[in-house]
């Protein structure tokens, strides 16, 4: 995954928060995944196409974490949201 790929969610799946964390079901997979708050952020964030470096930008701005930090983590959960096909990537061109 390329920091300027776009991601967003799949609108077809439901997600529902579960005190801070959230809680998405894929109905087409027959699967539940979870997330902690900073996921449940980032499920909210992406519900329209947003790049993989203004989603680290904006989460940046949200917690106190350090630009490499963020980039890692991001790319890390953002990598397994696309192996679990809970999120569409659009490659930069």
């Amino acid at each position: 995954m390329n920091f300027s790929d776009t991601l967003y969610q799949r609108h077809e799946l439901q997600g529902s928060r579960v005190g801070d964390d959230l809680v998405i079901f894929d109905a087409r997979a027959g699967k539940y995944f979870a997330t902690g708050p900073v996921g449940a952020d980032i499920w909210t964030l992406l519900e329209t196409p947003l790049s993989a470096r203004a989603l680290q930008e904006r989460l940046m701005a949200i917690y106190a974490i350090d630009a490499e930090t963020c980039q890692s983590q991001v790319q890390d959960f953002l990598a397994k949201m696309v192996e679990a096909d809970l999120v569409t990537e659009v490659t930069a061109g």
